[in-house]
């Protein structure tokens, strides 16, 4: 490391976390995309927040975090989020080299980025900023991927989000398929936004059984979860918001869409499916594939444009009900997730 250069530690409420906090300011323009949606460490995990001074000039910035729950390959991993640096190879390479050696240090075998301490809060960065961001995207610079393929990072996985400008459905097919799960007993209905609190526990317990096979999951806690979309409750929309229950009431999939509160045109043209699950042993097979249609559907009957099929990991089922059923859909963006073994 350079002998002008230095890492300084601390965290929210400490003396210096404004150099933490204000470097986005310096390497951003003021009317940034990136200063819409932050890429701030969350208290979750988190071991501390790092600067790399140059001369007693922030340059570069990272959160370490400590997540007990999460692991690659059955072996422990560290992961660095906040993650943001000047473009200059040593600069990068100093901030880099200070997580590394601090992870080694405390016995970890992977350091993983950028991520805010777990899949549920911010992570991984996006190839390319040709194209707008979309409500609930992370920016950041592009550069910044090159930054840790330098150092010695590589993809751990890929996620993508695909855009459908045609809106092509087969309402006979869906009509077809309903009729086949209402006569199963399924259950349709919307998000209860008078009620959201319960509502957000119910689906906070159900996610954290459904996506407990994904790769890297790690729980966090209903209250968590529920605190994370209390925060946007005026921005739910809850007639795209489906849930499916049994005769029981007990949740067997659910799909959630947000209007593009970023989309220029107002109201929004464009709709975002954010996330859908199902439980694995739900006897409502293809239910998944039939949300996803019904939502293209809705999306089109309330006069959106485009729907964008956000952030789906390779090879994950979501990613093929997007390309084989909603069949206007196209490669849109990619982000990657990054790695080191140690």
């Amino acid at each position: 490391m350079s002998s002008s250069y230095k890492i300084l530690k601390t965290k929210p409420g400490q003396e210096h976390f404004d150099l933490f906090y204000n470097l986005p300011k310096k390497l951003y323009p003021q009317n940034s995309q990136r200063f819409i949606l932050g890429h701030d460490p969350v208290k979750t995990h988190l071991e501390g927040c790092y600067v790399l001074l140059d001369s007693d000039k922030a340059i570069g910035r990272f959160a370490f975090y400590e997540n007990e729950n999460l692991m690659i390959d059955g072996q422990f991993a560290a992961c660095i989020g906040s993650y943001e640096c000047v473009n200059d190879p040593n600069a990068s390479h100093a901030l880099l080299d200070n997580a590394k050696r601090m992870a080694q240090l405390k016995g970890y075998d992977f350091l993983i980025g950028p991520m805010e301490g777990s899949t549920w809060n911010n992570h991984r960065f996006s190839m390319d900023n040709d194209q707008p961001n979309f409500f609930m995207e992370p920016y950041h610079h592009a550069y910044y991927n090159q930054h840790f393929i330098d150092f010695g990072f590589s993809p751990i996985s890929q996620y993508f989000s695909n855009l459908d400008e045609e809106l092509n459905v087969e309402e006979e097919r869906l009509k077809k398929f309903e009729q086949m799960y209402l006569n199963q007993g399924a259950v349709f209905r919307n998000l209860n936004l008078n009620d959201l609190e319960n509502e957000l526990y119910k689906i906070a317990t159900f996610s954290l059984k459904a996506f407990s096979a994904n790769f890297l999951f790690t729980p966090i806690t209903t209250s968590e979860f529920v605190s994370k979309y209390l925060k946007i409750k005026s921005l739910i929309d809850p007639e795209l918001v489906w849930i499916v229950e049994d005769k029981l009431g007990e949740i067997q999939a659910f799909i959630f869409s947000i209007p593009d509160h970023y989309d220029s045109i107002k109201p929004s043209k464009t709709l975002i499916i954010k996330s859908m699950a199902r439980k694995r042993t739900s006897p409502f097979k293809g239910i998944g594939s039939y949300l996803a249609g019904k939502t293209v559907q809705i999306a089109k009957e309330q006069g959106y444009e485009k729907v964008i099929h956000a952030f789906m990991i390779n090879d994950n089922a979501s990613r093929l009900i997007s390309e084989k059923y909603a069949k206007g859909s196209g490669y849109h963006k990619n982000y990657p997730l990054y790695g080191l073994k140690l």
